[in-house]
């Protein structure tokens, strides 16, 4: 066999569609792309008459040594993250490279001094890694993009200032008590700095007028974000699971586009007057108030308050471009204000005191709903949401699921503690895949038997009379009942 690797010869007979035994070195030279992620290879014997390749994703396998494909100059794009490497020293005469995935390679410390050839590189990713050092990055003057949380060291990270053309740095979960190496960054346009120690943002004044996009999620020791009043070009920010002292910098924020700021204690929403350019907020988890001044953010398409303690949402009523809502666990009752939001794809409301949702009922595009943990009893606004694939329903009043019947792309319906007994308009969904009906008043389930694709069921704690039409469906070893 030209491949000895038994999982890799199969990948490669995919990519070329043929038989494992008409695999030539001729075919070989018909390989340009390969993608065989999380196919348990272990060698890569073979692959070296692959001359032509210039694609090839090997992530989450086994392997050790990259030898065999030293001499595939003409691979762009290389992915090796969650394998066994120590060394990638078969890359070594690599110049062609423009993307190289590393990451999560961390078995072993990981001699990286090849990448110093790799000349005409411009994405990076190190992430989760250990390396044996960082200097190495001072010759791969093209880098554009680098994910640098590596699981070892400290390294001096001084080094990245010498990349001239470095626009976007991540450097998450590194457990950084100092970022004073990043004063020598003046060009970076996306910086990720989420999970650290340090106390400090003053090493990112230079980064003015070029930084659009900054995360500081989960930075315990920062409390102080007041010099952000000075990036006027901020268009996203993340600040979620920080203990920010004062907000107020973010009204100078006039650009911003995106702001997450989960569990921080934004809970005043006058701190976000005047950000009417704001198309994503995700303030979940703070006791929010004063929120009618989110009325004036027209142009938002995703709006997540989780646990916020609201009564109502009426401060969206021109919000007519959400695309995506998710209010889990509010004190809820009326969600007419939807009413109109025709770009709506994905929605959760679960967990509130909602009753009605007929203003559901001319969102052609919605995908995925979530109506849990309410007192819902008419299903009616969802006959014509023929595009929907997946509802929740759990823990509602739920008795007549007939305007179910025509939903015909819908995948995923969950149903527990209802009061559901007649299953029979769910045989036309033909594509249900996981149904969970614990605790209602089923006592037929002959409709199900129609259902081809249907690997997930739950039964339990119903009144099932015979069941033994489940024993010839596919995966009734899937079901519990």
């Amino acid at each position: 066999m030209l491949i000895k690797d038994e999982m890799l010869r199969g990948a490669i007979a995919r990519a070329l569609r043929i038989t494992e035994d008409k695999i030539t070195k001729e075919e070989m030279k018909k390989l340009i792309r390969l993608s065989a992620r999380s196919c348990g290879i272990v060698s890569l014997e073979g692959l070296e008459y692959a001359e032509n390749l210039t694609y090839l994703d090997l992530c989450a396998n086994a392997i050790e040594d990259l030898t065999p494909i030293k001499g595939l100059r003409e691979i762009e794009y290389l992915n090796v993250s969650k394998n066994m490497l120590r060394d990638i020293q078969a890359l070594r005469d690599f110049r062609q490279l423009v993307r190289l995935d590393l990451s999560r390679n961390n078995l072993y410390t990981m001699d990286i001094s090849a990448l110093a050839g790799m000349h005409n590189l411009e994405e990076l990713n190190l992430e989760r890694c250990k390396v044996d050092n960082l200097m190495y990055l001072e010759n791969v003057k093209k880098l554009k993009r680098l994910h640098v949380g590596i699981e070892n060291g400290p390294f001096p990270l001084s080094i990245l200032g010498m990349l001239d053309n470095l626009v976007e740095v991540h450097m998450n979960k590194m457990w950084l008590y100092d970022i004073a190496d990043l004063t020598y960054l003046k060009k970076i346009e996306v910086l990720d700095l989420s999970t650290n120690l340090f106390r400090d943002l003053s090493p990112l004044q230079y980064m003015k007028q070029t930084l659009r996009s900054l995360n500081l999620t989960n930075n315990m020791y920062l409390h102080d974000l007041s010099m952000l009043k000075e990036f006027p070009n901020l268009e996203i920010l993340e600040i979620s699971y920080d203990s920010v002292d004062d907000f107020s910098f973010l009204k100078e924020l006039k650009n911003l586009k995106e702001l997450r700021a989960t569990e921080s204690n934004l809970c005043d929403m006058r701190y976000l007057h005047g950000l009417t350019k704001l198309e994503k907020l995700d303030v979940s988890s703070n006791r929010l108030i004063h929120t009618e001044e989110l009325a004036q953010m027209k142009k938002l398409r995703y709006f997540k308050a989780c646990g916020c303690f609201l009564d109502n949402i009426d401060f969206l009523k021109d919000a007519k471009q959400l695309e995506e809502i998710n209010v889990y666990n509010n004190r809820i009752k009326n969600i007419d204000v939807l009413k109109g939001c025709e770009h709506m794809t994905t929605m959760d409301v679960g967990a509130n005191n909602i009753k009605d949702i007929s203003s559901l009922a001319d969102m052609k595009n919605l995908e995925c709903v979530g109506l849990s943990h309410n007192v819902i009893t008419d299903l009616t606004p969802l006959k014509d949401l023929t595009n929907l694939a997946s509802i929740d329903l759990y823990n509602n009043v739920i008795t007549d699921l007939t305007p179910l019947e025509k939903l015909v792309n819908l995948s995923s319906l969950r149903l527990d503690h209802n009061g559901v007994m007649d299953l029979t308009p769910l045989e036309h969904c033909e594509y249900l895949s996981s149904l969970t009906l614990k605790a209602n008043y089923v006592s037929d389930v002959t409709p199900l038997s129609k259902l081809k694709h249907l690997y997930e069921l739950r039964l339990d704690d119903n009144p099932i009379e015979d069941i033994s039409m489940l024993e010839d469906m596919e995966y009734y070893d899937k079901f519990s009942y």
